[in-house]
């Protein structure tokens, strides 16, 4: 079932009773929010968290939202507001800028929220700040998909909002939905959610879009702001990295390194078990780098050897660790190892 966008000017809003709805109890009893204390079921819609770095050229950029297309060009980066800003409320630091430099007429950011059942047979309402800065959409639409995970029923399209645009000045957009339900489906492993910000125009173009909140119910309030921690660590089931914050994976960097000392068996492997921040949605698939960012190595010394890159191999990862062989070209001798690693469960 699809709705009407609607755009608002940036104001304040409560409900008709003057009651702001903001994830806690009301006077009726109720409770607006996902069942874990919080209301929005975007995760980082702040666009505070980028492990993977500030600027992607496909895939995954900010924490949880994904760059699609079918064969454009282009980039999807992180913005900054300026100190002070009043256009979009509760002082973000970021957005989200996606500029599109080869046509296509399937860009688009994603979102995916585990769990097929997430929402389903539900009304709903997804609310954002958007803008562009040079080349406008065309038009840009939302939508949805119900994906039922391997092996489970075919996915659902519904189309929430269609032709809408936008102007170099922020603005909010609201539109409400209901979500199909999915009785009589067969759900698989690895189900999602995903909503979409498309679009359907084959042309170059950039958007800007901030504050990404998905809620219960018909009314668009206030955008939830969480802990940096506790967003932090909800972007980590799905993504985990021993770098610092800061470093994009692949970097030569000593910052966040993980150093250990083992003695090598008799298949001069080093064996290195890691414990991951966050028990993980899935077992994560796990890439070691070097200190100098060369992919699928560590670094060792041994006594008589000067540092070496050498080949891991990945054995008995699960939701909550890892193990690594380290290949030292010797049997039985002790090894100082340094590297780093990601561990990657995304949708």
């Amino acid at each position: 079932m699809s709705s009407e966008l609607k755009v608002d000017t940036i104001s304040e809003k409560t409900t008709a009773s003057g009651v702001t709805i903001d994830g806690v109890e009301l006077k009726d009893g109720s409770v607006k929010g996902n069942g874990t204390g919080r209301k929005n079921y975007i995760i980082n819609g702040n666009f505070d968290i980028w492990q993977r770095g500030t600027s992607v050229t496909g895939g995954y950029g900010p924490d949880r939202f994904v760059y699609q297309n079918s064969g454009s060009t282009g980039t999807f980066a992180q913005g900054s507001f300026t100190a002070g800003q009043t256009d979009v409320p509760n002082n973000p630091k970021y957005f989200a800028n996606l500029t599109i430099t080869g046509a296509d007429d399937e860009a688009n950011i994603a979102h995916r929220i585990e769990d097929v059942n997430t929402l389903s047979g539900e009304t709903a309402t997804i609310s954002f700040y958007a803008k562009h800065t040079t080349n406008a959409p065309t038009s840009f639409n939302i939508t949805s998909w119900q994906v039922f995970g391997s092996g489970g029923s075919t996915a659902v399209n519904t189309s929430i909002a269609t032709g809408q645009t936008t102007t170099t000045s922020w603005q909010k957009y609201t539109a409400t939905v209901t979500f199909p339900s999915v009785s009589g489906k067969t759900i698989g492993a690895g189900s999602y959610l995903e909503v979409l910000i498309l679009n359907p125009n084959n042309e170059t173009f950039d958007i800007q879009i901030a504050q990404v909140q998905l809620e219960k119910g018909s009314v668009a309030t206030d955008f939830e702001v969480r802990p940096i921690g506790e967003e932090l660590a909800l972007c980590q089931r799905y993504y985990e990295k021993s770098y610092s914050i800061e470093d994009t994976p692949g970097s030569s960097t000593y910052d966040g390194i993980y150093n250990v000392s083992f003695t090598a068996n008799g298949n001069s492997d080093s064996v290195v078990s890691i414990r991951f921040k966050v028990e993980k949605r899935t077992s994560p698939t796990v890439t070691g780098y070097t200190n100098a960012g060369t992919v699928g190595n560590w670094t060792y010394y041994r006594s008589g050897v000067s540092p070496t890159s050498g080949t891991i191999t990945i054995d008995r990862q699960s939701t909550s660790s890892a193990r690594l062989y380290v290949a030292v070209g010797a049997s039985w001798v002790a090894c100082d190892l340094w590297g780093h690693w990601v561990a990657d469960a995304e949708l």
